[in-house]
């Protein structure tokens, strides 16, 4: 596209009125062939600090904000107020005809929301719908994802992963594309300019203090999603406080359809009300009922919040308009997601459990799950908590896992730039009984502990990592996957 069609009202210099971008970037690690480049002014340097990379790169021209010094002869720019606006602008434009095509996901909430995506994702796929993604688990088509380096990509990243997801289903006439939505990004606006099909709230606890300060900040950052951006649907856990009251802030205003979901009583047309959970050694049961009817689901999932993330599922299918007969024959096909209640069996007859949870309710929420599950054995806890992160959390995981489990080990989970023996410290002074909980940061004698010394019938939670496959230590990351470890445990044991 030309720049004179992509800016028409802009007073282009000459040197850039018939230059043609191939594509938009504002972080030089991203950039391509024939972008369009926006040297934006950071905190700690300028986007044109990085020219050398950008001219290996081959990008066609550049809008910078700001008086750099190091304005470049060789390549076409334009010094623009209001570079934001500019961007955003160039995006929307574009990126039209991608965002057109796309039925946009979008899935917030503290926990669950890899979860929801990929139990999404995956029932599209098999309904023979075009599917693509965009979260922790990677980028792209369903089948092709490409790894991912935020849970939710910068504002122009985004916008650029939109259109080659799109240009994948050449013959699709629509693309469905499941957007994980984080506080992060709403706060940045790296969402910016998007509409959704569905916009869907799981729940909210603590988390990401040590960016968004308070709990106030965090949930106002959430809300943002169905406050400030355009949905055909909103699909809400009402058994959330902060769910229900944006059903009723949204019922209020009445411009979309609803799909409330959870356990308690509602009288909403669309209400998907969960009942009668059973957790069994073979994964859980239980009672979905809407318009009426109701349906006895059976999951090889684990964990009573597995109900929950399917019966979100459950609603942002009906709110792209499949009907609910097809969805319920999906559900048994519903499995489990890496790194998510990820289940290894041990020839002992135990269990390792690999878990993402790395926050308090989170872990409260799986320790109690695997309890229920395991009535008659015992529940080991293998934990740690991030380094340069919400130190608050630390004393708090300690307590739930003192609390939940029956035998309790604190590890290395990423510890960055801390000394791990400082962060180990001040999880251990959340501890009633610290003389009962080991402490063995090396993270794989601690699993390789753990699972030598579990019997039949008992449950090993790892928890913190879940998909990762690396460990964060100063500023190195190293490779290392918890489920890689358990395996060679395994495979050397017998």
């Amino acid at each position: 596209m030309k720049l004179l069609h992509l800016f028409p009202t802009l007073e282009l210099p000459i040197s850039l009125q018939e230059v043609t971008v191939s594509g938009l970037s504002s972080d030089s690690r991203y950039a391509q062939k024939g972008d369009l480049f926006f040297a934006l002014q950071g905190a700690n340097g300028h986007g044109l600090d990085y020219m050398d990379a950008l001219r290996e790169t081959g990008i066609a021209a550049i809008f910078y904000e700001g008086e750099p010094s190091n304005v470049p002869a060789d390549i076409p720019t334009m010094q623009v107020e209001n570079i934001h606006t500019l961007i955003q602008h160039a995006a929307t434009t574009f990126y039209a005809a991608a965002l057109q095509k796309s039925n946009i996901v979008g899935i917030t909430g503290t926990e669950g929301k890899t979860s929801v995506a990929m139990f999404t994702a995956v029932a599209l796929q098999k309904l023979g719908r075009a599917v693509g993604m965009i979260g922790t688990n990677g980028i792209g088509p369903l089948d092709n994802l490409k790894e991912n380096t935020h849970t939710t990509p910068d504002f122009l990243a985004l916008y650029r992963s939109i259109d080659e997801i799109v240009a994948a289903f050449e013959t699709a006439k629509s693309v469905d594309i499941v957007l994980e939505v984080t506080s992060h990004a709403l706060d940045q606006g790296r969402v910016a300019g998007l509409s959704f099909a569905v916009s869907t709230f799981l729940n909210l606890a603590r988390d990401h203090l040590d960016y968004h300060e308070t709990v106030a900040n965090y949930r106002a950052a959430k809300e943002r999603l169905f406050n400030e951006y355009p949905s055909i649907a909103s699909v809400l856990n009402i058994d959330d406080v902060v769910g229900y009251d944006l059903f009723k802030a949204l019922q209020a205003k009445g411009d979309r359809a609803l799909y409330p979901f959870g356990a308690q009583a509602c009288a909403h047309e669309n209400y998907l009300r969960i009942s009668e959970i059973d957790l069994h050694a073979q994964g859980l049961r239980f009672t979905l009922t809407h318009q009426g009817q109701s349906y006895a689901i059976e999951s090889p999932l684990y964990g009573h919040f597995n109900a929950y993330n399917l019966v979100a599922m459950v609603g942002n299918l009906l709110a792209l308009g499949i009907e609910m007969p097809r969805i319920i024959a999906l559900l048994p096909q519903i499995t489990l997601v890496k790194g998510r209640m990820e289940a290894i069996f041990l020839d002992n007859g135990a269990v390792a459990v690999i878990d993402y949870a790395h926050k308090p309710n989170a872990l409260l929420q799986v320790l109690k799950a695997l309890k229920k599950h395991i009535p008659n054995g015992d529940l080991y806890c293998i934990f740690g908590c991030g380094g340069d992160r919400d130190r608050g959390k630390r004393p708090l995981m300690a307590e739930i896992a003192e609390a939940n489990a029956d035998h309790v080990i604190v590890t290395n989970d990423n510890p960055r730039t801390e000394d791990d023996v400082a962060i180990s410290n001040e999880i251990f002074t959340g501890f009633k009984a610290p003389e009962k909980v080991a402490r063995i940061l090396d993270r794989k004698s601690a699993i390789e502990h753990a699972i030598g010394v579990a019997k039949a019938g008992d449950i090993v939670l790892i928890a913190g990592k879940g998909h990762e496959d690396y460990q964060i230590i100063g500023h190195t990351k190293h490779h290392f996957s918890d489920a890689e470890i358990v395996a060679a445990f395994i495979t050397q044991d017998r």
